[in-house]
C-alpha cells in the first residue's frame, strides 16, 4: 500500500513521463500541466486501488492517458504544432535529426504518437502499451507498424527537402 509520502515520491519520479504522455497527446505545455494535476487528483483519489507497488508507473500512465483523451474529447480543439526554430548554422548532426525525430513524432495523429511515446520513449512492452490505453496487444502492433511507416515517410521527405 503506498501512503501519502510515498505517493509523493513515486510522482516525483514518474514526472517526466506523464508530462511526455501528456505533451504527445494535447500538443500543448498549458493542457498537458492541466492533464497531469488531474490525473495526479485522481491517482490519490483511487491510490486504494492500487495493489502491487511495483505497478504504479504503467497504472498512473493509464490516468494520464485516460485523462488526456478525455480532455481531447471534452474540448475539441486542434492544438497547433509548435515549432523549433534552428539559429545556429553549426549545430551538430545527431541534434538535428534529434529534432527531426521530434517533429516528426509531434506530427503523427493520434493514437500513433501515444504508442511510439509509450515504446520508445517510455520503454514500454506492447502488453503494457495495450494496458494503459486499454487495446489490444494486437491494436498495439498495427499502430507501432503504422506509426513506423508514417515515420520513414515524414523524415524522408523531409530529409529530401533539405538536399534541394
Amino acid at each position: 500500500m503506498i501512503d501519502k509520502e510515498n505517493f509523493c515520491e513515486h510522482i516525483r519520479q514518474q514526472e517526466n513521463a506523464m508530462y511526455s504522455l501528456a505533451f504527445s497527446v494535447v500538443k500543448n505545455d498549458a493542457d498537458a500541466a492541466e492533464i497531469i494535476s488531474e490525473s495526479i487528483f485522481r491517482a490519490y483519489r483511487k491510490i486504494d486501488t492500487l495493489k502491487n507497488e511495483n505497478a504504479f508507473k504503467p497504472w498512473i500512465l493509464r490516468i494520464v492517458h485516460n485523462t488526456a483523451v478525455e480532455f481531447v474529447r471534452k474540448n475539441a480543439k486542434i492544438v497547433s504544432m509548435e515549432t523549433i526554430d534552428l539559429v545556429d548554422e553549426d549545430v551538430e548532426n545527431h541534434l538535428l535529426t534529434t529534432i527531426s525525430l521530434q517533429e516528426a513524432v509531434k506530427s503523427l495523429k493520434q493514437p500513433y504518437r501515444t504508442v511510439i511515446t509509450l515504446y520508445y520513449y517510455e520503454d514500454f512492452s506492447i502488453a503494457q502499451i495495450a494496458k494503459i490505453t486499454d487495446t489490444s496487444m494486437v491494436t498495439v502492433k498495427q499502430r507501432l507498424f503504422r506509426a513506423r511507416k508514417q515515420l520513414r515517410e515524414i523524415l524522408k521527405e523531409g530529409f529530401e527537402n533539405e538536399s534541394i
